[in-house]
């Protein structure tokens, strides 16, 4: 039995929105400091809510039942990680829902595996992009400081998260994806903490 909150998957979206706020930037508010509260929640949406629609575009794709829900117990775990200055953040309030229309065992393991693929690869994505940019930028006079903090944000978060995500371990999108391609599964993981050890040397400039 799937433990979910069937709300329209728009007002899920725009929920886990608010809580990925609160869970990186709940620091903030508390500081009244509203320009790096935006800035974090404008960075971590773009980090969960693509990966998440990644997944389900895949999915439909592969012409799949697939919508975004609310996990009443990944919503609160992530949400006592809201707690300021707790440094480890779980990231879990929803999933994408996802019924296949074959009973082939294979063939099911197989949309699993592409499924949980694409949703790493395009945190993975951004990232790379995200470096693209910040080494872009080095050579246009007068950038505005926030563009850069707002990058290397984006590249710490986004491969933190595909990091996260591709822990071999159910019912994380690693578990699906080595079960499918072992080899891919070992590309992506080297390099999401490839670029998660650069996401920390980027930091340091902040």
């Amino acid at each position: 039995m799937y433990r979910i909150v069937e709300l329209d998957e728009k007002i899920s979206i725009l929920i886990t929105i608010i809580v990925l706020s609160l869970v990186f930037g709940s620091r903030y508010l508390i500081t009244i400091d509203l320009i790096n509260f935006t800035l974090t929640t404008i960075v971590s949406s773009i980090a969960v809510i693509p990966h998440e629609l990644a997944h389900r575009w895949v999915a439909r794709k592969m012409n799949c039942y697939s919508r975004y829900v609310l996990d009443p117990f990944g919503l609160v775990l992530t949400l006592i990680t809201a707690i300021p200055y707790i440094p480890f953040k779980i990231i879990m309030p929803g999933y994408v829902l996802v019924f296949s229309t074959t009973f082939d065992p294979v063939y099911s393991k197989r949309i699993n595996g592409i499924v949980s693929y694409f949703g790493p690869l395009t945190n993975i994505l951004i990232s790379i992009v995200s470096i693209v940019l910040l080494t872009l930028i080095k050579y246009i006079n007068n950038i505005h400081f926030i563009i850069i903090v707002f990058l290397i944000l984006a590249v710490r978060l986004n491969s933190w998260i595909a990091f996260f995500n591709l822990i071999p371990i159910p019912p994380l999108d690693g578990s699906k994806v080595i079960n499918w391609k072992p080899h891919l599964w070992i590309i992506l993981f080297v390099i999401s903490i490839i670029l998660w050890i650069l996401s920390i040397r980027l930091n340091e400039l902040i």
